[in-house]
């Protein structure tokens, strides 16, 4: 049972002097700023508690200053190495035609991973020259599709699938594994990372999203407004899309600074 002391030496251990000294012990660590929120969100919870139980009397933490996370911007190829990657697949066998296909729709139409797997052949529009797409919550969208992309569907549809669709499968996904099922997410990031060591590009800075990002901001670097990214991409909120902002401003900089003459 607590008594009036300990009631007392409790409220006396969770005031703000005391809160701050610790924050303080945790940037002495060189804790990153993630993990110190997280700790201080878990103390918060259990004074809340402590205070709703009648334990203490007054809950200081909300009085913390916690730090900001630094956001971390996005990594992308440039288009040159964009054009590297998508080259290194071959052209004459099955799995190159269909990876050469599936990598260019990705970075011609900024998809997640799991949007290009669940593609099925009916998801391409060759005449309107768009594709149906299904993203985050099944949410539906429509995206235009380069032409670069269409000419690679095209030619995985007449010289690709076919070779590599098993008539008992009956599938319609439109990306197909050796098996002839519908090719997977894991599937896909294993090709890619293979493909990226044989193309000489840095195995750490590729990934499926790489390449989503390169879309994003290839189109801002080109004077595409943040809306329309966003529309593309399938973002529920402004917010998210910002970063190709803030990315862009970074390039914007570094060339400020590499070629203004009165430095």
């Amino acid at each position: 049972m607590l008594t009036v002391d300990k009631l007392f030496s409790i409220n006396d251990a969770f005031n703000i002097e005391i809160l701050d000294d610790f924050l303080i012990w945790l940037y002495s660590k060189r804790i990153i700023a993630k993990s110190i929120i997280r700790k201080i969100s878990s103390l918060s919870i259990f004074l809340r508690f402590l205070k709703l139980e009648g334990i203490i009397k007054d809950n200081p933490s909300f009085l913390l200053n916690r730090p900001k996370t630094v956001k971390r911007l996005p990594k992308y190829l440039t288009v040159e190495e964009i054009e590297k990657f998508i080259n290194s697949f071959s052209n004459t066998k099955p799995e190159g035609i269909r990876d050469r296909a599936l990598f260019e729709l990705v970075y011609s139409c900024g998809l997640r991973v799991s949007e290009v797997s669940g593609l099925n052949v009916g998801s391409v529009y060759f005449k309107e020259t768009i594709l149906q797409v299904f993203g985050k919550g099944s949410k539906e969208r429509y995206v235009p599709v380069g032409e670069r992309a269409l000419i690679e569907l095209k030619n995985y549809l007449k010289n690709g699938r076919p070779l590599l669709e098993k008539k008992r499968k009956n599938t319609n996904a439109l990306f197909l594994n050796f098996r002839g099922d519908r090719l997977s997410r894991k599937g896909i990031w294993k090709n890619l990372k293979e493909k990226a060591i044989i193309a000489g590009i840095d195995k750490e800075k590729i990934t499926v999203h790489t390449l989503r990002h390169s879309f994003a901001t290839h189109l801002l670097q080109n004077g595409a407004d943040i809306r329309s990214i966003q529309e593309l991409l399938g973002h529920k909120s402004i917010i998210t899309t910002e970063i190709y902002t803030h990315l862009n401003m970074t390039q914007i900089k570094e060339n400020y600074n590499k070629f203004h003459l009165y430095k």
